[in-house]
C-alpha cells in the first residue's frame, strides 16, 4: 500500500487541498488529487494496480460517483473506494449494492466536512483489504522456508472461540493456521505465509497438515466443549474442486470417525463464487453433512440474491465492517442489511474481528441473536492455552 497512490477526486479545490493535507498527516505521501473525474478515471484505468484507494465525491459534473464506480469495475480496480459526500441510509445501501455488482470494494462514505478520524478508519480498511488480497508483506516467508516448515510439521492449529452475544456460551471454534519454529517465541502469522502458499500451490499440503493436528486434538475438544462441538476450517475457493482437498477431507473424517456435522468449512468471499465446479462442490459438501460458512462477508462480490440460493449455514461479517461500527454509519447500514438477509434465509451470523467494548455494546443492543469472535473475547490460541482461557471464561460467564 505504501508504494501505491491514493487518488482524491472532487470538483472543489478546497476539499482537494484539505484531503491531501490530512492524508499526508496520516503518513500517506503518495497522494494524487483531481478536480476532473474524467481525466482521473482515464489515468486510473490505464494502470489500476498502481492505486490502493480512491476517495471520490458523489455529485460531480460530467461523471458522478456512481458512474465512476461502474467504470472502475470495468477496469478491474481492486483497491478501496470511499465516497466523500453525505448520503442518507437508503442511498448508502444502494451504493454498496451497486458497487458489489460492479465488483468494486466500496469501503465507506465520509460526510463533509471530512473528519481526520474517518479518513484514518477508511485507510485501515484499505490496508486490511490489501492484506486479504494476497499482497506479500516484507516479512513474508520465502517459498523454500514455507516448504521446509510444512516438511518439518511446523504448521500448528490455533483456536479462536465463537461466542453467543446473548448468553456468552462458546458456540464454536475456528481453526487458524500458525507456524511455530523451535526456539522462536512468536508464531508466524497467516498473512506471512498464506499468500505464498496460494501462489506456489502449497495450500492443500498446508491444510492437510493442519487438519491432521486438529484430528489429534479432537478428543480433548469434545471432552471440554461437548460431543457436538463445531470446529471451523478455512478453505480457499481454489480448493473447491472435485479431485482436490474436499475429497481428502471427506475420506479423512470417515476414517477417523468424526461426524461431518462437527466440521464447518469457512469459504472466503474475496472472489465471486461463480465457477460451476465450485458451486457443485459447495452443494456436495453440504449434502454430505458439513456445515458451510461464508467468511469475510461484506467485502467480496457474492451477489446478495445468489447468497439466498447457496446452502450456507453460517455467514461471517468481515472485521472491516465490525471495527468502529458503533460510530461508522456506513458499517451500520451494511451490517443491518446483512442481518436482514441472514434472518430471511435462516443462517447463523457471526461478527468477526471484535476488538472494542463500544462495538460489543452496540452489537449486543441491536442484535441479540448474533455470535461474536475477536480479540476482545479471546485471541487465537494453541489448545492448552485455549482451555486455560475457557475454564476462566466459563467460570465468570
Amino acid at each position: 500500500m505504501d508504494n501505491q497512490q491514493i487518488v482524491v477526486i472532487d470538483d472543489s479545490p478546497a476539499i482537494l487541498l484539505v484531503m491531501r493535507s490530512m492524508l499526508q498527516e496520516l503518513g500517506c505521501s503518495n497522494v494524487v488529487t483531481s478536480s476532473n473525474p474524467m481525466k482521473a478515471l482515464e489515468k486510473i484505468t490505464k494502470s489500476p494496480e498502481r492505486y490502493s484507494a480512491i476517495f471520490t465525491d458523489l455529485n460531480m459534473p460530467e461523471l458522478d460517483g456512481m458512474s465512476l464506480i461502474k467504470e472502475l469495475g470495468k477496469a478491474n480496480f481492486r483497491g478501496g473506494v470511499c465516497i466523500i459526500s453525505e448520503m442518507e441510509t437508503r442511498v448508502i445501501e444502494l451504493a454498496a449494492r451497486i458497487a458489489r455488482q460492479h465488483k468494486v470494494n466500496l469501503v465507506g462514505n465520509i460526510a463533509k466536512p471530512v473528519p481526520l478520524n474517518e479518513i484514518k478508519r477508511t485507510l485501515d480498511k484499505v490496508k486490511a483489504l490489501t492484506i486479504r488480497q494476497g499482497h506479500c508483506p516484507p516479512d513474508s516467508l520465502t517459498v523454500r522456508e514455507l516448504e521446509y516448515c510444512i516438511e518439518q510439521g511446523l504448521v500448528e492449529p490455533y483456536y479462536q472461540p465463537k461466542v453467543s452475544i446473548l448468553n456468552k456460551r462458546v458456540e464454536g471454534l475456528e481453526v487458524l493456521a500458525r507456524i511455530t519454529k523451535p526456539g522462536v517465541p512468536n508464531a508466524i502469522l497467516p498473512y506471512q505465509f498464506i499468500p505464498i502458499a496460494i501462489r506456489h500451490n502449497l495450500l492443500d499440503a498446508l491444510t492437510k497438515q493442519l487438519m491432521k493436528r486438529v484430528i489429534e486434538d479432537f478428543p480433548r475438544l469434545q471432552s471440554e466443549f461437548g460431543d457436538n462441538v463445531k470446529v471451523s476450517l478455512n478453505l480457499s475457493p481454489s480448493q473447491l474442486n472435485e479431485q482436490g482437498y474436499p475429497s481428502h477431507l471427506m475420506d479423512t473424517m470417515d476414517e477417523k470417525h468424526i461426524h461431518r456435522d462437527n466440521i464447518t468449512l469457512e469459504i472466503t468471499e474475496e472472489f465471486a463464487l461463480e465457477d460451476t465446479e465450485q458451486l457443485e462442490t459447495i452443494n456436495r459438501l453440504r449434502m454430505r453433512g458439513f456445515g458451510l460458512s461464508l467468511d469475510d462477508f461484506g467485502t467480496g462480490f457474492t451477489n446478495l440474491n445468489q447468497l439466498r440460493t447457496l446452502p450456507f449455514t453460517e455467514v461471517k461479517i468481515d472485521r472491516t465492517l465490525i471495527n468502529d461500527i458503533h460510530q461508522d454509519q456506513f458499517n451500520q447500514v451494511v451490517v443491518e442489511t446483512l442481518v436482514q438477509i441472514a434472518d430471511k434465509i435462516d443462517v447463523g451470523l457471526i461478527a468477526e474481528g471484535l476488538e472494542s467494548f463500544e462495538d460489543l455494546e452496540y452489537l449486543g443492543r441491536k442484535y441479540q441473536d448474533l455470535k461474536v469472535q475477536g480479540y476482545l473475547i479471546c485471541k487465537p490460541k494453541p489448545l492448552d492455552s485455549l482451555l486455560y482461557w475457557y475454564h476462566s471464561w466459563a467460570h465468570n460467564a
